[in-house]
């Protein structure tokens, strides 16, 4: 029988320091899978991708537009722990758990600014998917940069593992 998952009052998260390189993007997103499906949030659910949705677009803008020369970008993911229930599957009317995801870059100087999509663009979608994903995002300047942060609420029903 399947465990629910149940926020506590505890917080979990993690934070990495990357280079600034499109591999770099990629490795985030997968040190999050592995780090939510540790916390009890199952590779592939629909929160999953979600979030891992996030951190690539986030960290993506931190490699092409906030990184100077020699100079990486640091994750932070924080995400209210989950204690094990006693149902199958998600309840009905559970909390959804809040989980907060962070990108640090060196470029104090260049913020990100939403902008309307054109049809003809190739790039700028970023922060379109974010806006549209997250319950909400922003910029606050960091001691040797900026961080841009989202927060996303992840709801039980998006939890359930792949069938």
């Amino acid at each position: 029988m399947e465990q629910e998952l149940i926020p506590t009052e505890a917080m979990t998260s993690f934070s990495k320091s990357f280079s600034a390189t499109p591999h770099a993007v990629r490795q985030a997103r997968q040190l999050v899978g592995d780090r939510l499906a540790q916390w009890g949030v199952p590779a592939g659910c629909p929160a999953a991708r979600t979030v891992a949705l996030l951190v690539g677009e986030l960290a993506a803008n931190a490699v092409r537009h906030g990184s100077a020369p020699g100079r990486g970008f640091t994750l932070a993911v924080a995400m209210a722990a989950l204690a094990p229930g006693g149902a199958a599957g998600p309840r009905e009317g559970a909390a959804a758990v809040p989980l907060r995801i962070e990108v640090t870059d060196s470029r104090a100087d260049r913020y990100p600014v939403l902008r309307p999509f054109g049809g003809e663009q190739e790039n700028g979608r970023g922060l379109l998917l974010v806006d549209a994903f997250a319950a909400a995002w922003g910029v606050a300047s960091a001691p040797q940069g900026k961080t841009v942060w989202c927060e996303c609420l992840l709801h039980p029903a998006e939890m359930a593992p792949r069938m």
